[in-house]
């Protein structure tokens, strides 16, 4: 506890015991008063006990209202800090959130420049997922489960950060979407070559007539459009063929 606190507490304390005081002897007199007694004497004595307990009243609303002042000034005072803190904390988050983009970007940066990795010649297991359920039944689980799954499955051949795999049940189409901040020229190759080996085992899926693929890079806040292409069949025993590419 700082020393303005504890004196905050110390003048709210003394406030409360200086107003119990005074309320207890007004409750006394107003008894005494009701007791109607009729000697002069004693109700000159009373008279001026009650004139005298006004002027302490009075005194006592005085250092009432001092020590409510000093309250509200260390009150404010409190706040005060209270802010300032605040502002030192908030401008080390910003500092600390900052300082964790740099190393990001820069841990990107670092990952860009090693090779990306071969498709692999088994594939990552398309044909594990029940195509004939997801293509024929309107699941939307098991719709969301499969597209997350196969987006883990093409990071590490696509070597960026975001994969983002969409099916479009009603056009039999599956839409593959890239984005990050920077891709060399031999990892675009590699990209581009991984993305005919995925569209060549992709072939088994006989719902499937079209892969869409979009390869979005970044440069600060600006963001646009590397790569796209469109693969195509008309029959589910043909290849997929590239049929638009920008």
């Amino acid at each position: 506890m700082t020393l303005t606190n504890v004196i905050s507490v110390a003048l709210i304390c003394f406030v409360l015991f200086i107003g119990a005081s005074r309320i207890l002897v007004l409750i006394k007199l107003k008894k005494i008063s009701a007791a109607a007694v009729s000697s002069p004497t004693f109700q000159r004595k009373l008279d001026y006990v009650k004139h005298r307990q006004q002027k302490r009243h009075v005194s006592a609303l005085l250092l009432i209202s001092i020590c409510l002042a000093l309250g509200m000034i260390v009150a404010t005072y409190n706040l005060f800090q209270l802010q300032v803190q605040l502002n030192d904390l908030t401008k080390q988050i910003k500092s600390t959130q900052k300082n964790l983009s740099l190393v990001k970007k820069e841990q990107q940066k670092i990952s860009y420049k090693f090779p990306i990795k071969n498709y692999p010649e088994s594939g990552v297991g398309l044909a594990k997922y029940d195509w004939n359920g997801l293509f024929s039944a309107d699941n939307r689980q098991q719709q969301y489960t499969t597209e997350h799954e196969i987006s883990n499955s093409l990071s590490a051949y696509f070597g960026l950060p975001t994969t983002l795999i969409v099916l479009d049940i009603p056009t039999q189409t599956l839409n593959i979407a890239l984005a990050g901040e920077w891709v060399n020229a031999e990892n675009e190759r590699q990209i581009k070559s991984n993305l005919s080996a995925f569209a060549k085992e992709a072939e088994a899926i006989a719902q499937l007539t079209q892969i869409t693929f979009q390869l979005n890079v970044s440069d600060g806040s600006k963001q646009s459009q590397k790569y796209r292409c469109l693969f195509s069949r008309e029959n589910s025993d043909e290849q997929f063929l590239i049929v638009q590419e920008e």
